[in-house]
């Protein structure tokens, strides 16, 4: 299956939880996105 989110969407996603200190669900949230595609 291929991914719905580019490397750059994935990559703020990581800055979001490293850089503001919030878990994957908090992240996912955010960024209006299913938290287990965080996890990919």
């Amino acid at each position: 299956m291929a991914s719905r989110y580019t490397t750059a969407f994935r990559a703020e996603t990581v800055k979001l939880v490293l850089e503001q200190h919030l878990n994957v669900s908090q992240a996912a949230k955010q960024l209006a996105m299913p938290k287990l595609s965080c996890r990919e």
